[in-house]
């Protein structure tokens, strides 16, 4: 029987077309979903942490009752917003990387670079902690900072706006902190640098910082008044009809 060359060369065509639609198109458009999947950022889960109530100190109740909404401000607040960075807050309060010799409590919290969980952050009182002179210190450690695509510049901005949240807006302040994210993100280069750059398994940068949260301290007394007035207009509409 004769098939005109025509009809072979666009069943040929057809096959081939079938073929790209069945293992090219549809696979480059599951790794491109992934890969835009990959550069969101996660939708935080807080947990709800408890304190024990033995051997807690007065401060440190006031500290963790202040700092109950710290994971959702940071969240939302523009620097951190509108980056890759999360927070999402842990069930477990006893600190782990101030290298005390006996257990001491706070706030602990996961850092995601959109789905990567690269780090954590420990916030705890000071010994003279009250609303009015909120002072804290805090703990970042990234544990690998390969996980980053710039993470000198990423870094670097992520721990400022943490720092800026967590002082009280100073020149001084902000200064020293950002001499301290300069300083240690100088060390983790060396370090890695020193090793080799494939020879590294691991570049943590670890960055402590004392400081005034009244930043902080302020947004929440904001959200609070302007949760306060959407449920007074809630309560006045309900009356009202």
């Amino acid at each position: 029987m004769y098939i005109p060359a025509w009809l072979i060369l666009f069943v040929a065509v057809l096959l081939w077309a079938c073929y790209y639609y069945r293992y090219g198109y549809l696979e480059l458009k599951r790794k491109a979903g992934k890969s835009e999947r990959e550069a969101t950022p996660i939708e935080p889960k807080h947990a709800n942490p408890k304190l024990k109530r033995r051997g807690i100190t007065e401060s440190l109740q006031r500290f963790f009752a202040d700092f109950d909404q710290f994971g959702v401000i940071a969240n939302g607040w523009a620097p951190i917003k509108d980056s890759p960075w999360r927070l999402q807050e842990l069930k477990d309060t006893r600190l782990r990387t101030f290298n005390n010799d006996s257990p001491e409590y706070g706030r602990r919290y996961d850092l995601f670079y959109n789905q990567q969980r690269v780090g954590s952050l420990e916030i705890a009182d000071t010994p003279d902690y009250t609303t009015e002179e909120p002072r804290v210190r805090a703990n970042v450690v990234i544990r690998d900072a390969r996980l980053i695509p710039h993470p000198l510049d990423d870094v670097s901005r992520f721990w400022t706006s943490i720092a800026t949240l967590l002082s009280a807006g100073t020149g001084d302040e902000y200064a020293e902190a950002k001499r301290d994210v300069e300083i240690a993100l100088t060390q983790a280069y060396l370090a890695k640098r020193g090793k080799g750059m494939d020879a590294a398994p691991e570049v943590v940068i670890e960055v402590l910082f004392l400081g005034s949260a009244a930043t902080y301290i302020k947004l929440r007394e904001r959200q609070g008044h302007a949760t306060d007035l959407v449920a007074c207009i809630s309560e006045e509409q309900t009356q009202a009809e």
